[in-house]
């Protein structure tokens, strides 16, 4: 399902409820651009890795969202998925903010999307605004001065003394006048948005008096203490909807963020910082903030790339061929056909292929993380599923002897079958008759639902190991983690250095010691050691030699051996 900025309001709560009811969701973004200009850097240490992504978040923006929900239903044995497609625009859709967004494009990426169909006037014209927390609260602020009429005072440009003289005579004539004690008020016409803003500006400064804004003109008029109420009920209705509005597509975000369920990606890393810094708050400076932050916004989060490089039954099926289109050609075959998954009758674009389209992806991606996981369960818990698949066998069969006893004919003393017009009760003939008006009966595909968590809530089967881990290259580590400390990689080309608690070591320190070796960068470990990664070391580890009474160095095969 696509939706446009004028459906965004109408289809939320859609949205809420798929996300409310589902057992997981994936997500994908197509981006204006992806990486800063091309360097001869080989291998970042996990800190700059993470100044790269963030300076990507400053530059680059998220121009179309994927989210798919997926569903089990027990009475067909399948999951159903609900896909949804976003355009994301920075623009407004209230007028009272104007964030003013300036970010870059990468002609590769534009030139790529154009290449997939992307529809760059739909997302011009009908992509969905949105606003921060940050900008959200600004307009809030904005909204209640408005509402409690503590707006400030602005100058009055002299070539509008005349007319402003004018309107508080005309005030100050209806306040003299008999009409003053009726409620019809008196009208002020203004011809522009500034005139109107000195209008109420003058109000404010007649007690008792309150100044309405009508199609064309300005009332103002002397409230009754029910009409006042009204009208800031009015006024917070009216808020309550422009705040709706003006919050636009991050509410998805904070429905997926409050839902605390699993979120599913496909080299993900990259896609959470975009969705953070975009539509939440500006990443942090250091690398411990964001983790805390990415874990406390998505506390549960699968990588379906990460999950075939670290798992063994995986990493042996599909080595190095992880991308996404691959991986969901892979699984359509036979040793992962549990589960089955469908598409919602309602959501009938994808059920032909659209590649690189967000939302297509985000159920691409859904799909292969169930079949995924599907075949880890089964192939290390064999025994449940030969425990499901006997039980389902018995149901069949009670059922199946259950219906034959129901067609049974009915025989008289002879053996001869009695049709339904002899029988004594015509009641049940009558009933009998209307065997078509039952519902039919939805296909059961008798797949296995896959246990993402125990009825604690705790991933402790086959996730327990993945959960919270992304797919990461060009560094010293298999991945990284959002959660926990990642831990160093048992490379041939690492060293772990030994030193005194206190003593400094740092690119300056190790270079003397180093360098001679090659390009490495240092990868902090506690207060009292480090690791330094090379970039391509092709000498014997064990031959390497360190000339240092303050530092001592082992291969990293040590490091693991204690």
């Amino acid at each position: 399902m696509e939706i446009s900025r004028q459906q965004f309001l109408q289809k939320l709560p859609e949205v809420e409820k798929a996300v409310k009811e589902c057992d997981f969701m994936a997500i994908d973004t197509e981006l204006s651009g992806l990486h800063r200009p091309p360097t001869s850097v080989r291998l970042y240490n996990m800190a700059d890795r993470y100044q790269e992504y963030k300076e990507a978040t400053e530059r680059f923006l998220i121009i179309q969202f994927g989210l798919c929900t997926f569903t089990w239903d027990e009475p067909s044995g399948r999951y159903i998925s609900k896909p949804f497609n976003f355009y994301i625009f920075p623009t407004s859709t209230t007028g009272q903010i104007q964030a003013n967004r300036v970010f870059m494009t990468q002609a590769q990426a534009f030139d790529f999307l154009t290449k997939q169909s992307f529809d760059f006037n739909k997302w011009v014209y009908q992509g969905i605004p949105y606003l921060t927390i940050a900008e959200e609260n600004e307009f809030v602020a904005a909204a209640n001065k408005k509402m409690n009429d503590n707006m400030p005072d602005i100058p009055i440009d002299d070539k509008e003394l005349d007319f402003i003289n004018n309107a508080k005579q005309k005030i100050n004539d209806w306040i003299n006048s008999e009409k003053s004690t009726k409620d019809e008020g008196v009208n002020i016409t203004a011809k522009n948005a500034y005139q109107r803003r000195l209008i109420y500006q003058e109000a404010r400064k007649f007690e008792g008096l309150t100044a309405i804004g009508m199609q064309g003109f300005i009332r103002v008029a002397r409230l009754s203490e029910k009409q006042a109420q009204d009208r800031i009920n009015e006024k917070k209705e009216k808020f309550d909807k422009d705040r709706v509005s003006a919050i636009g597509f991050r509410k998805v975000i904070d429905l997926i963020s409050q839902s605390g369920k699993t979120v599913v990606g496909h080299n993900m890393l990259l896609d959470i910082c975009h969705i953070i810094a975009q539509f939440v708050e500006p990443l942090p400076d250091t690398l411990p903030e964001f983790k805390t932050l990415a874990h406390r916004l998505f506390p549960k989060m699968v990588d379906t790339k990460y999950i075939c490089t670290a798992e063994p039954e995986l990493s042996a099926i599909f080595g190095s061929g992880t991308a996404l289109e691959t991986l969901r050609f892979e699984t359509k075959k036979d040793p992962f056909k549990n589960p089955h998954i469908d598409m919602h009758s309602g959501f009938p674009r994808y059920l032909t292929e659209m590649a690189h389209e967000a939302g297509y992806d985000a159920f691409m991606t859904g799909f292969v993380f169930l079949k995924l996981v599907g075949h880890l369960d089964k192939t290390r818990n064999p025994d449940k599923y030969v425990a499901i698949e006997a039980q389902r066998l018995a149901e069949q069969e009670a059922k199946e002897k259950e219906k034959e006893k129901e067609i049974k004919p009915k025989v008289d003393a002879d053996g001869w079958e009695i049709s339904e017009s002899e029988d004594d009760n015509d009641q049940t003939a009558i009933d009998n008759s209307n065997w078509d008006l039952e519902e039919e009966e939805i296909y059961n595909y008798g797949s296995i639902r896959v246990d993402l968590t125990n009825k604690n809530g705790i991933m402790d089967n086959v996730l327990s190991s993945i959960n919270n881990k992304t797919a990461l290259v060009r560094t010293a580590f298999d991945c990284f983690d959002f959660a926990e400390q990642e831990i160093i990689s048992n490379q041939s080309n690492t060293f772990h250095v030994k030193y005194s608690a206190g003593k400094t070591f740092d690119k300056a320190t190790a270079e003397p010691l180093f360098m001679k070796y090659g390009k490495f960068i240092i990868e902090p470990n506690d207060e009292c050691s480090s690791f330094v990664i090379f970039e391509n070391f092709r000498e014997d580890p064990n031959n390497i030699k360190i000339d240092s009474e303050e530092y001592t160095v082992f291969p990293i095969a040590q490091y693991f051996e204690k």
